[in-house]
């Protein structure tokens, strides 16, 4: 017996050495990475609020379960075991001291799971340390704070409680079931006065949980409506039923149910049974059969002039707070974000290729190899894609990523896309953080410049090798010098790491520089409790409040987060600063090519718009309006990144999309500009167009000209919207798509001021001669396009084919101003 009792403890001495080993591995590793990205404020600050909250929890869990349990134990008078030895079977009375360690440890074991939850630190940390909005609601009279920072706490407390009762309760009577306290005689149920007693305190708690529930769904009314239903997702608005008839009701309730509770508590005490019954019928009645028979009797007909009167009020309440909830009020009006660029910068700057097409002519032409990357490039010469080939499956962390680099805004003779002058396939090096990357790459840090843990000591390699859980890491050799374990190479990942209050937008965009490579990820405030605005599904979860918090750029290379506050910050942003400010670089210390580099935040942008469609803006009353986000391009050329332009001679890029009114007019153009200092601004359209028209035409065009329909592969590219001088010009690409080959560019139809221009180029169907088009190129440029035409026109000559011997010709002669 003491040998299996030796065993057993061994087994347990072990095992709980390596939880404790895991544990310590992993908190070693946690403060490596942040150590190495210079976030150890935040990491302390993570541990301390964890480990606060774990205590606490712990703490309370336990004196709540062993005064249930220790309550059990004390109504055992004496447990007695079956024994046997050989034949002979005897009573064994377990002594008390030992009932009343089993009490213990079970309160023990319900401490330390519960403890062992998860909790976000996050959200404790906002309850506590929350910048105040300055800006009152008007029912309440709470600061929005309230309701984005400590509401979410108290909501987590009350789910938290209300699992601690249920469960403990659960276990109480479970206990109590297998001992003589509850049973069945001939009278029926027998239930002991200290089992009653018990029991009607766990009763009183539970209606005291259900009177703070009530509380908080008072304060819920104001986020989602009573007439919500939370499985479908759907979300009511606050309205006149819910300010004048529930919300007292549930003010009534939640008072009410507090003496009620301790009323309860104290009949079962006394064993006031039918007293017990009575107050637990009201409290079904008076909450969820209420909240069921109130509404058919207080809701007015929703088609009753007189209620949507009485709802006018409210509904323009919630446009107020939704338009300040996603940032509508900082939309600009009348003034473009960019100035509106001219024909002859339209035939540089606007890209004539959408980025699928790049993307698959480079894949068919370099076969075994995936476009990783595409980036526009911005610069005096125009409009540049860069497209970045990955490594190789089996290549080792680190491998260089090949470079092509193409014109956006030109094709040659044969609609294929043309090279970029000085472009070269020496891509970028030692590319490690990537979207959808492996959790880690051991590598060597020869610049000393990796944001990576150390793996050079045998303490170092150990815990991160236990980290990880891959023991043989420690087997590997490292590689030299100062070889580095690099953790998180995800993008969102690593971002999440070292900004886990805000929440990343799903718009990844890379850049270029040289030979690095950065991503750009713009970073929001996301809350779910805020008052009296409409939601929006955003990264995966339902807000009712999404602002523009800062932009995250990660450098792939070396690993590194810069996080860039915005220009506008909201409170919870800038509590976060308050908080860690040595994690944020002011935009106005930024490197300074980021001032041309950054790209427009479409994400951000797409909020806004989305928000500005349901409710237009303060004293708008146009109707609903919404994105016009379906732009008729071909299922092939649909996915990939958006389709930026160039917006000045400084390189800065931008974004459009129409906003579709009523009756499908378009309302005006929503553009942003990109750039240190982004700026989203709202054009009217000065001329009534209809966005289906806009496609119409488009495609008519395109057939008209004869690379549309009537080409037996053809597929239509993304509209572009581009502020001109002249308003809005819709542009759009149509391509011979061929299942087993590369696309050509067929033609682009330019649509501007209700006309339609086609040509084989953008060039063309805006009227530019290509000697205006080489004017602002670069002399290698110029050179590398016509020994491009040079070589067509010798490889049709051989072929005999006259008719692109012709059109390459023709198309020397324009780019020499001869045509």
């Amino acid at each position: 017996m003491r040998r299996k009792r030796g065993l057993l403890w061994l087994v347990a001495g072990i095992a709980l050495a390596l939880l404790a080993g895991r544990w310590l591995s992993a908190l070693y590793g946690q403060w490596a990475f942040h150590h190495a990205l210079a976030s150890d404020a935040l990491w302390r600050s993570a541990l301390a609020t964890q480990a606060a909250t774990k205590l606490s929890v712990f703490a309370v869990v336990l004196a709540f379960a062993l005064a249930n349990f220790y309550a059990v134990r004390q109504s055992i008078v004496s447990l007695v075991l079956p024994q046997r030895v050989g034949n002979l079977e005897f009573g064994e009375a377990v002594p008390t001291r030992r009932l009343t360690g089993v009490a213990f440890i079970g309160a023990l074991a319900l401490a330390l799971l519960f403890a062992a939850l998860d909790h976000d630190w996050t959200t404790i940390a906002l309850a506590f340390n929350g910048r105040p909005f300055a800006e009152i609601e008007p029912y309440f009279g709470r600061d929005l704070g309230f309701y984005a920072y400590w509401l979410p706490f108290e909501r987590a407390l009350n789910s938290l409680a209300s699992v601690l009762v249920v469960l403990v309760a659960g276990i109480v009577v479970a206990l109590y079931a297998g001992t003589p306290s509850v049973r069945w005689d001939e009278r029926g149920l027998y239930v002991s006065t200290w089992v009653r007693r018990h029991l009607g305190i766990l009763g009183g708690c539970v209606l005291g949980l259900v009177a703070w529930d009530w509380r908080l769904d008072r304060f819920a009314l104001l986020t989602e409506g009573s007439g919500s239903v939370p499985v479908l997702g759907d979300v009511a608005p606050f309205s006149t039923f819910d300010h004048r008839v529930l919300m007292p009701y549930l003010l009534l309730l939640s008072f009410a149910a507090v003496p009620v509770a301790v009323v309860f508590a104290w009949s079962m005490w006394r064993g006031y049974l039918r007293l017990s019954l009575a107050l637990i019928t009201a409290i079904i009645v008076g909450g969820p059969v209420m909240r069921v028979v109130l509404p058919a009797f207080a809701k007015p007909a929703a088609e009753d002039a007189e209620a949507l009167a009485r709802e006018r009020p409210y509904t323009a309440t919630r446009a107020l707070y939704t338009r300040r909830a996603f940032g509508v009020d900082g939309i600009a009006r009348g003034a473009p974000a960019l100035p509106p660029l001219t024909q002859p910068q339209m035939a540089t700057w606007v890209s004539t290729w959408d980025p699928a097409a790049l993307t698959r002519h480079l894949q068919l032409g370099q076969r075994g190899t995936d476009v990783e990357a595409f980036a526009w490039q911005t610069g005096s010469a125009g409009l540049h894609a860069a497209l970045l080939r990955g490594a190789p499956a089996d290549a080792p962390p680190g491998t260089r990523w090949l470079s092509d680099r193409v014109v956006a805004h030109a094709a040659d003779v044969r609609g294929l896309p043309v090279a970029a002058s000085g472009a070269s396939s020496r891509g970028v090096a030692g590319v490690l953080v990537t979207p959808g990357a492996p959790r880690y790459a051991l590598v060597a840090d020869t610049t000393g410049r990796l944001a990576a843990p150390r793996f050079e000591t045998t303490i170092e390699r150990i815990a991160l090798s236990w980290d990880q859980q891959n023991p043989r890491l420690m087997a590997i050799v490292p590689p030299s010098p100062r070889p580095r374990l690099m953790t998180h190479l995800d993008v969102e990942e690593r971002i999440a790491r070292v900004a886990p209050f805000f929440r990343a937008g799903p718009t990844i965009t890379p850049i270029v520089r040289t030979d690095s490579l950065y991503w750009v990820v713009e970073l929001f405030s996301v809350a779910r409790e805020y008052p009296l605005s409409e939601r929006l599904s955003f990264a995966g979860v339902g807000a009712h409040y999404v602002h523009h918090a800062a932009t995250a750029v990660v450098q792939a290379q070396s690993g590194h987060v810069m996080l860039l506050p915005a220009a506008d910050v909201d409170s919870i942003a800038g509590t976060w600063m308050g908080l860690f400010p040595e994690l944020f670089t002011p935009r106005g210390e930024a490197p300074r090519w980021l001032a041309t580099a950054l790209p427009p935040p479409v994400d951000w942008v797409v909020v806004q718009g989305t928000m500005l469609g349901r409710m237009g803006f303060r004293g708008d009353s146009v109707p609903m309006r919404t994105l016009a986000r379906v732009d008729d391009a071909d299922a092939d050329l649909a996915p990939g990144p958006v389709t930026l332009f160039q917006g000045d001679s400084a390189g800065v890029s931008g974004w459009g999309i129409p906003v579709v009114g009523s009756q499908d007019a378009i309302s005006g153009l929503l553009t942003t500009r990109g750039g240190l200092w982004p700026r989203t601004a709202f054009v009217p359209s000065a001329v009534t167009l209809g966005w289906t028209e806009v496609l119409e035409q488009l495609q008519s065009g395109a057939d008209q000209a004869g690379f549309g329909r009537a080409l037996s592969h053809s597929r239509r590219g993304r509209v572009q919207s581009i502020p001109t001088a002249q308003g809005a010009a819709f542009t759009q690409s149509f391509y011979e798509w061929p299942p087993d080959g590369p696309p050509r560019l067929a033609g682009v139809v330019v649509l501007m001021q209700g006309r339609t221009m086609v040509g084989r180029s953008l060039a063309e169907a805006l009227g530019q001669r290509e000697e205006a088009v080489a004017r602002g190129m670069p002399v290698e440029v110029f050179r590398a396009r016509v020994a491009t035409l040079y070589d067509a026109m010798a490889a049709a000559l051989r072929a005999g084919d006259w008719r692109a011997y012709g059109e390459a010709w023709a198309a020397l002669g324009r780019l020499l101003g001869r045509p």
